[in-house]
């Protein structure tokens, strides 16, 4: 009986032995693979576990499932058949078969597939050549969803090299559209980070450059500094290269960027130009530095300077910038906002001889905020600035360069108050004083001159409003606010007047003054949730001259200003002022929009100016569907009956790919020299993938 017990239990210990040999495999130390399956088989012999049936493989970072896999313990070789997922922290592959080393990291698969965001991928084999890198033999790479044939795009080769979250590059690449080869590259590389490098390609057509090819290659030197080189050639301009530099640390204060462009323009003047008046030559470039500084949250400071080649060189090659600012400044700024006041130091200085600017070399500045003296309900603003102003004049100008130490300093005081429970009244006084090393008449030996002006004012206003309730089939509440308001200035000028001080900005304009600013705003309102909002916000006013000099009138012009939005679509601004003295309406514009959230826009705009111009321009905008966009847009001049410029375009998205095909004319027409200017159109075609937008193709 003892015996039989005895090999009893010795049975029963072997079973259980062999039943926990089938769960988990046995951990060799901490770092050592782990094992999980329906069924296991460990050989402690030779290390190898066998593992049938959903097999999970562990090792650190590395995740490896499949329907069998054969893992040596020792080596953390594997082996793995059926429904292989291999998952990393750089992405997911799959294959029928794969042999890995957890070790090395490295492997070899046959029919395998996987992910590197946002690039999927397929190839007939492939392997691991190191901790995060594949070469995939017989390879397509796409961004699609959609697989097989239903796939927009795929790149093709031979060979792709792959490196999860970092890039992608790839020798003699085919990109398909569909099934239609698209267009060959010899050498293809693409970064799957923001840090990467890699080259990009922009080829096209412009009438006034030819057929161009742009290209850049971008690469991150180091986390905070990245580069852009560009090699370009343009058929009817020439070559061009260019260096740019972008530094930018996150989570720090500063950032800027260095670009650098140089050509040999083979045709500096457009053909509608007169080549004997311009002086434009061959030899062209722009060299732009900018600079962003907030060591905190009331310090900032900003570096800007532009070194041009001429005039046209923006206009030409950087026509978006152009857009913006025909001639762009160059100044240095340093600002310190503290409680209740602002101090700021500028220096602008002219850096390119055929533009006419203001120079400041330096200027000082502080401003005091307005804010109570303590609790006398007397309130202080003011203001003080010292600097040496430089007005120079473009090299081509007749006009001789003056320039003067300037310190200008001016101080309110306000005593804001009700009267009979209801009526604002705001009461001021204050000083403005402005001393110039220099006056106009710099040949007559006067030296330097001051300015006083002595101001009294009085703001008188009242706010009256009506609520009605239950309005409409939404039973909205609506407010009407009606605030008639006037604004009594005196200033008296004890010193040099306008036209014996030099000039240099507004401040320089000042002097006597007689006046009374006289309107009335209006307001209409409703509620959206627990705030109010404005449907119609109407100012309507004019100035009283109670001074007026011989054969000028009291009031010339009333002024008015309306922003409207009379539905949740729709949007309504207009402004302008009517000339009483004339009996016309001298300046008026105004600008809809309405829109249907994600489907259509449309923008109409006129702008009118007595005698010089009346500018139609209206754009539209429609999505019918997530596929499908078109757009376009018209600008007309109607006091020249001229067609300014117009155009269109479709645009196409599917799963990972859109295109877009458009047209922009801008007719020729006659300057006001009498020159001629030629047609300028554009022809764009583009296509992008819709993981990379900013990456596009394009024809124009």
């Amino acid at each position: 009986m003892t015996i039989r017990y005895v090999v009893l239990c010795f049975l029963m210990t072997i079973a259980l032995t062999a039943q926990a040999a089938q769960t988990n495999a046995p951990a060799l130390d901490p770092d050592a693979v782990d094992v999980k399956a329906d069924s296991l088989i460990y050989d402690r012999d030779t290390g190898w576990i066998e593992g049938r049936g959903n097999v999970v493989v562990v090792n650190g970072e590395d995740t490896l499932t499949a329907d069998y896999v054969r893992v040596n313990m020792v080596t953390e070789k594997a082996e793995a058949f059926g429904h292989v997922v291999l998952t990393r922290p750089g992405g997911v592959t799959r294959s029928e078969r794969l042999s890995y080393d957890f070790k090395a990291q490295v492997g070899q698969a046959d029919d395998m597939s996987g992910v590197a965001k946002p690039f999927r991928w397929v190839s007939d084999s492939a392997e691991r050549v190191s901790t995060n890198a594949y070469v995939l033999h017989k390879a397509e790479v796409t961004t699609c969803r959609l697989k097989g044939t239903h796939r927009h795009f795929h790149v093709r080769a031979k060979e792709i090299t792959v490196a999860p979250n970092q890039w992608m590059k790839a020798r003699h690449a085919v990109w398909y559209f569909g099934r239609v080869p698209g267009f060959y590259l010899p050498y293809w590389f693409r970064s799957l980070q923001e840090s990467g490098c890699g080259w990009s390609f922009q080829p096209g057509y412009h009438s006034r450059m030819g057929a161009y090819l742009l290209s850049t290659y971008s690469c991150a030197m180091t986390p905070w500094l990245k580069t852009e080189t560009h090699l370009d050639y343009r058929t009817a301009r020439g070559p061009a290269i260019g260096q740019d530099f972008r530094w930018h640390q996150p989570g720090t204060a500063w950032s800027g960027d260095l670009e650098l462009y140089y050509l040999d323009d083979k045709r500096p003047v457009d053909p509608d130009e007169d080549v004997a008046t311009s002086d434009i030559d061959n030899k062209r470039h722009r060299i732009r530095l900018r600079h962003r500084y907030y060591p905190s949250s009331h310090n900032y400071a900003l570096l800007q300077a532009y070194h041009l080649s001429d005039t046209d060189v923006q206009e030409d090659f950087f026509d978006s910038e152009y857009r913006r600012g025909s001639q762009p400044e160059n100044y240095f700024i340093y600002t310190h906002r503290g409680d209740g006041y602002l101090a700021n130091l500028q220096v602008r200085k002219r850096l390119n001889d055929f533009y006419t600017t203001m120079e400041r070399l330096p200027e000082v500045s502080a401003e005091v905020f307005r804010q109570e003296i303590g609790g006398s309900r007397f309130y202080y603003e003011g203001h003080a600035s010292l600097g040496y102003l430089q007005q120079t004049w473009a090299e081509a100008s007749a006009n001789a360069d003056y320039s003067a130490v300037r310190g200008d300093t001016y101080h309110r005081i306000y005593r804001p108050y009700k009267l009979f429970g209801f009526l604002n009244m705001v009461p001021r006084a204050g000083y403005r004083g402005t001393w110039y090393s220099e006056t106009a008449d710099l040949g007559s030996g006067n030296g330097s001159d001051m300015r006083s002006l002595f101001d009294l004012g009085h703001e008188v206003s009242y706010k009256a409003f009506r609520v009605w309730q239950d309005v409409g089939v939404n039973q909205d509440a609506y407010r009407h606010i009606v605030e008639p308001y006037a604004d009594y200035k005196y200033v008296v000028n004890d010193g040099l007047e306008p036209g014996e001080n030099l000039q240099f900005d507004r401040i320089d304009t000042l002097g006597s003054d007689h006046w009374v600013q006289v309107g009335v705003r209006n307001k209409l309102q409703t509620k959206r949730g627990n705030r109010a909002k404005d449907l119609v916000d109407l100012n309507i006013f004019s100035y009283y001259n109670l001074d007026p000099d011989a054969g000028e009138d009291a009031i010339d012009n009333i002024n008015f200003d309306l922003e409207a939005f009379p539905f949740a679509w729709m949007r309504l601004d207009a402004d302008g002022h009517y000339s009483l003295s004339q009996d016309i309406l001298e300046e008026f514009n105004t600008r809809l929009w309405v829109w249907k959230r994600k489907v259509w826009s449309a923008g109409l705009e006129h702008r009118y100016w007595k005698d010089e111009s009346r500018l139609w321009s209206a754009k539209l905008n429609w999505k019918p569907s997530t596929q499908w966009a078109f757009g376009s847009h018209v600008r007309y001049e109607a006091e020249e009956g001229r067609m300014e410029e117009y155009g269109g375009y479709a645009q196409r998205s599917y799963d990972c790919l859109a295109w877009r095909t458009g047209v922009d004319i801008m007719p020729a027409y006659t300057r006001s020299d009498g020159t001629e200017r030629e047609d300028e159109w554009r022809v764009m075609i583009e296509f992008w993938l819709t993981d990379f937008p900013s990456s596009r193709m394009r024809i124009k």
